[in-house]
């Protein structure tokens, strides 16, 4: 069986996975969990990681099964080019996969590694530079050293509030 990429109404993702993996095709809606800042605090959000669009493995030289997904509620259309679908190139979802949990959720990390210099963009630490020294827990929060007066004081902030120095 191919990969193929349906193209899903917005926010249709999970009903038409959910759809057609009552009829027995087998799907994948990656998803990623990131840091958001709002006004007051900072929480973890999980969202598609392409949004409107949803994997399905099919064979689609069966007319029926193609009229089946094309016509399923929430799916707009199947990407081809214009006469038939058009499969994945191999190995592209296997990379997705691998990136998975097992819940089927990527987790965005930093850019940055322990060890280094990072800025502090809010809060009372406003503009201090420390070290990062844990990187981004479950929470969407890591861990800081900053020197202050001759000391090194732990810091636990949301790691949408900083930025690499």
């Amino acid at each position: 069986m191919k990969w193929y990429v349906i193209q899903t109404k917005p926010m249709a993702e999970d009903g038409v996975c959910a759809l057609l993996k009552n009829a027995g095709i087998e799907t994948c809606s990656p998803k990623i969990r990131s840091a958001v800042r709002g006004k007051s605090c900072s929480t973890c959000r999980v969202k598609p990681l392409f949004p409107s669009y949803i994997f399905v493995a099919a064979d689609f030289s069966d007319a029926n099964l193609h009229r089946m997904i094309l016509y399923t509620r929430g799916v707009r259309k199947i990407l081809g080019d214009g006469e038939k679908p058009v499969p994945l190139p191999d190995g592209v979802l296997d990379l997705i996969l691998g990136r998975m949990s097992d819940e089927g959720v990527i987790e965005q990390g930093l850019t940055m590694k322990k060890g280094d210099s990072v800025r502090i963009r809010r809060g009372v630490f406003k503009d201090l530079i420390g070290i990062l020294e844990k990187p981004v827990t479950s929470a969407g929060r890591v861990r800081v050293l900053l020197k202050i007066m001759h000391h090194q004081i732990k810091c636990d902030i949301s790691a949408a509030d900083i930025e690499k120095e």
